[in-house]
């Protein structure tokens, strides 16, 4: 009790030790009393910053408040030291015994989440022009057609003449898909290899994809291609045939694809074609027709091979204004990139593994 009393008697003479301790004129030094209490006085320990590596709440300790540079043990804070704090900022506030003398003075602690990481980092995009990246211009050049540009890129051309750059490799949905990983994954480095070759046929695709395998060695490999086997079965049929044609070789091809990315350890994102535009429908009837149909056995083969569900690229982009270019079926810049955006979002529902804590249900 006598400690008690005494002590506000010793933080005064402290005080006016220190007003005196200077050669310099200075201002006087407010002392506390019982009825002036001098809230400066009080000080808490400095903001604490911590990151949760597992996403549940981190036990933080800390030392003891000061008043004039003395060590507050008569006090409290609340919550305590050494309490467990969840993800975010919460505030600690800390008080004296002796509330006259000096107000509660409070202090941040800020818990961060842990990084956010993915199972994979190395993809690889395989397929056609589409995926190359050949990009859609708002117009066609004078004296092309919409049947030609097929035909150019399946003969090999790697520009057409007037446009200036068919082929945009920044700007396919393979570039996108890992600007788009990066900043969302900071701490891990992405490789997103883009095996697009313009022009060619999926029979073509299922010579060449062993090769693209043993150069990239993905985790993941992203599929999409089949376009030009039905722009060329349309060219060759007999003038006046309005007979479907038969996608069966397509999707064959297809599977076998999907099963060597699988044999070569690979996991596989299976995406539909994209959609052709009323403009390209009327200039090839029967385009839209075959699309749709090799749609439905991409979905079931999704899911016949253990896929999951397909990529729907066709729904995203069916009708949307802007995203395919004038020749009705090669997408845009923003079509490339609404591509990635979906791609992105089936990346990471599938192989985000970022530690979250657990969701507690009230009860009713």
């Amino acid at each position: 009790m006598m400690l008690d009393r005494l002590r506000p008697c010793a933080l005064t003479i402290l005080l006016l030790a220190a007003a005196c301790s200077s050669d310099a004129p200075t201002a006087p030094t407010p002392v506390p009393t019982p009825g002036n209490p001098v809230s400066a006085l009080m000080s808490c320990p400095v903001p604490v910053s911590r990151q949760s590596l597992d996403a549940l709440p981190v036990s933080i300790t800390w030392g003891l408040p000061t008043v004039a540079g003395i060590p507050v043990d008569k006090g409290s804070c609340a919550p305590v030291s050494g309490t467990a704090f969840p993800i975010g900022t919460s505030t600690v506030t800390c008080t004296a015994d002796l509330p006259a003398f000096a107000k509660a003075c409070s202090f941040a602690i800020t818990i961060t989440p842990p990084d956010a990481k993915l199972r994979f980092t190395r993809y690889m995009a395989f397929g056609d022009s589409i995926t190359e990246g050949f990009v859609g211009a708002s117009f066609l050049p004078s004296g092309v057609s919409l049947r030609d540009i097929p035909a150019m890129l399946r003969a090999g051309a790697r520009t057409i003449p007037g446009i200036a750059r068919a082929i945009e490799p920044l700007n396919s949905y393979p570039a996108q898909l890992q600007n788009m990983l990066t900043p969302a994954y900071p701490t891990q480095q992405f490789v997103v290899a883009n095996e697009g070759l313009a022009g060619e046929r999926a029979l073509q695709g299922v010579l060449r994809i062993n090769a693209s395998l043993l150069a990239t060695r993905p985790d993941v490999m992203t599929l999409l291609e089949g376009f030009n086997d039905i722009d060329l079965a349309l060219l060759n049929r007999s003038l006046g045939d309005t007979s479907s044609i038969s996608i069966t070789p397509i999707a064959n091809a297809l599977r076998t694809m999907v099963t060597t990315a699988q044999a070569r350890g690979a996991e596989v994102l299976l995406a539909t074609l994209t959609p052709v535009t009323a403009a390209r429908e009327a200039s090839d009837p029967g385009t839209r027709a075959a699309v749709r149909a090799l749609n439905v056995q991409i979905r079931l083969m999704a899911s016949q091979l253990g896929l999951g569900k397909a990529v729907d690229l066709y729904a995203a982009l069916d009708g949307v204004p802007g995203m395919l270019g004038a020749d009705g079926f090669h997408p845009t810049t923003a079509g490339y990139r609404r591509m990635a955006e979906i791609f992105v979002a089936e990346i990471v529902s599938r192989y985000d593994i970022t530690p979250r804590a657990p969701a507690f249900r009230k009860n009713p």
